[in-house]
């Protein structure tokens, strides 16, 4: 027999924990896995032309949003992420839902080790994790690339708490600088390890170690304004001050019903129209927060302080709009799982079932939603977003359904008729059902609100041009170049005209152009492959055909382009 020396701080016990974690995720969410890129990932991923790693794109980065359309979204460390992605996986979607996996199943794995260093009992700790890790509340985070900054914002904050708390702050405030980089939710790291602080019952002098992190946060939203131009309040302080008292406590009770009962999550729910709930919402929690303070313990006043922390930052956002997405609590749903753990530990031998539950409900729900159409009409039967109702439109539109696409652009423009991007959609949707006119015209009324705008200027091309207006369409898409000289689709446009035409020494610049300001777009690459190949430069060809499909490996007229030009090498044509 052999003997075997086990190390004694070697504890397989102990690694089951997170093991157990992470299958719960797998579980609840690995279908993802096979789903592509959804939603804004089409933007921030593919059609980004700075999604390679050079010091520029990185400076860029830190500049402005993800999507480089002036929005009031600060988050570099997201975009950086996404170039990492980009040089391992090229636009291959699985690596990036499995780094957006990975970044979920740490924050559950994480949140366990801070509640056992808080002291909470391993069970409850355990299971309140599970309940993270599997819960619906983060399928439309894992379904779309561009979550990732709510799950990896979470993990960096549960990892910066965890440090804090065990006594490496230098380690700590890295980790809290990390969370704020990848989205604007970090900013409350400090105020959480406060709290942590608190349930410990430190003295004084512990907190004192918090005054480099807060001092920090000014610092960083005055970095997020210079990057984007603009501050937290875009709506103005009057409509959330009285939002925070009108809105937001009737969004927590639906927030809290939704953590009970997570069997209806879609994109864009709005928030209830209840006048007697938006009333009756701040006397309940009123209530609940003096009942909980006169009798409530330690860990239930932290769990519950716990939930609105993390959920604070989006406050402004509940007071001034219409809507609550359903991930906005994601990381606060974790100190309500660990009140649950701890509180019903005489009923812990339903909380396999209730895990359970919660994976099957999160698998169900990713299954419905994971195309595009499939995610937009799985809202539409729940939502009346007119955001969400006009990425439906241009779903339809794209699958070519356009008396539907149609239907809704009309609806949409007549609801809001002021903006640019619903009166671009009609316009198209009308060429395609037969009026051009029409279309003209609601592109006339889009350009008179956003004057020079080059997608706008641009379906105006495509309009004439689909329309047999040949002269009106050139003189247009040079109008378009003239207003926004490097606007890729109208380069392209440009070059594949032409190319058409039999003028490739005019279209190979155009061409050369493109791919100087996005190495990775795949359109101009194939294209040119082509245009060289006809000249028969059928290395060169092949060069180009080779790179399209590193970046996107099924794309099949470069497959069967770079076929041809090897054979057309092999054979020496000329």
């Amino acid at each position: 027999m052999y003997n075997f020396i086990v190390p004694k701080d070697l504890d397989l016990r102990a690694a089951l924990a997170p093991a157990g974690i992470a299958l719960a995720a797998l579980l609840a969410f690995g279908l993802t896995l096979g789903a592509g890129f959804l939603w804004d990932d089409h933007q921030m991923i593919e059609q980004n032309p700075r999604m390679t790693v050079s010091s520029a794109n990185l400076a860029s980065a830190f500049k402005g949003d993800p999507f480089a359309q002036g929005l009031n979204y600060y988050r570099p460390l997201q975009t950086v992420s996404n170039m990492a992605d980009f040089a391992v996986w090229g636009l291959r979607p699985f690596g990036y839902h499995l780094t957006n996996l990975a970044f979920h199943a740490a924050a559950a794995i994480l949140f366990f080790y801070l509640a056992l260093a808080l002291g909470f009992p391993r069970g409850g700790a355990f299971w309140a994790s599970v309940l993270l890790a599997a819960h619906p509340a983060a399928v439309e985070q894992l379904l779309i690339v561009a979550g990732r900054a709510e799950l990896a914002s979470a993990a960096c904050t549960a990892a910066s708490l965890l440090l804090f708390v065990r006594g490496r702050a230098a380690a700590s405030f890295l980790f809290f600088l990390a969370a704020c980089g990848f989205k604007e939710n970090g900013v409350i790291t400090p105020a959480l390890a406060a709290l942590c602080l608190w349930y410990q019952g430190k003295n004084r002098a512990e907190y004192k170690k918090l005054l480099p992190f807060f001092a920090v946060v000014p610092a960083y939203l005055l970095i997020r304004h210079a990057a984007l131009g603009m501050g937290l309040f875009s709506h103005g302080l009057r409509p959330v001050a009285s939002g925070l008292l009108l809105k937001v406590p009737a969004a927590i009770l639906v927030y809290l019903k939704e953590a009970l009962l997570p069997f209806g999550m879609h994109s864009h729910r709005m928030q209830p129209d209840s006048a007697l709930l938006a009333w009756a919402a701040p006397v309940l929690l009123a209530a609940a927060a003096a009942l909980l303070y006169r009798r409530g313990s330690r860990a239930a006043l932290f769990c519950a302080g716990w939930y609105l922390l993390n959920l604070a930052p989006k406050f402004p956002l509940l007071a001034a709009n219409d809507l609550m997405l359903d991930h906005w609590v994601y990381l606060a749903n974790a100190g309500l799982f660990l009140w649950a753990a701890n509180a019903l530990h005489p009923l812990r031998k339903l909380f396999p079932a209730a895990a359970l539950v919660l994976a099957t409900a999160s698998a169900v729900n990713t299954t419905r939603r994971d195309t595009d159409l499939e995610l937009y009409e799985h809202a539409a039967l729940r939502s009346s977003s007119k955001p969400m109702l006009y990425n439906l439109a241009r779903e339809y539109y794209l699958a070519g359904r356009f008396d539907k696409s149609r239907a809704l652009f009309e609806r949409v423009s007549a609801a809001a008729p002021g903006d640019h991007l619903y009166l671009s959609g009609l316009a198209l949707a009308r060429w395609k059902t037969g009026e051009p006119d029409g279309a003209l015209a609601a592109l006339k009324t889009a350009l008179a609100i956003r004057p020079g705008d080059p997608e706008l200027l641009f379906n105006r091309y495509s309009v004439l041009r689909g329309s047999g207006r040949s002269a009106e369409a050139a003189a247009a898409l040079r109008a378009t170049l003239d207003l926004n000289p490097g606007y890729a689709p109208a380069l392209l446009a440009a070059a594949r005209e032409h190319a058409a035409a039999g003028r490739p020494a005019e279209a190979a610049p155009l061409y050369e152009r493109l791919l100087a300001d996005d190495p990775a777009n795949t359109e101009a690459l194939n294209d040119y492959g082509v245009l060289l190949a006809r000249r028969g430069d059928y290395e060169g060809a092949a060069r180009l055909f080779r790179r399209a499909l590193r970046v996107s490996p099924g794309l099949a007229s470069a497959a069967a382009n770079l076929a041809r030009a090897e054979a057309a090498k092999a054979a020496g044509r000329p």
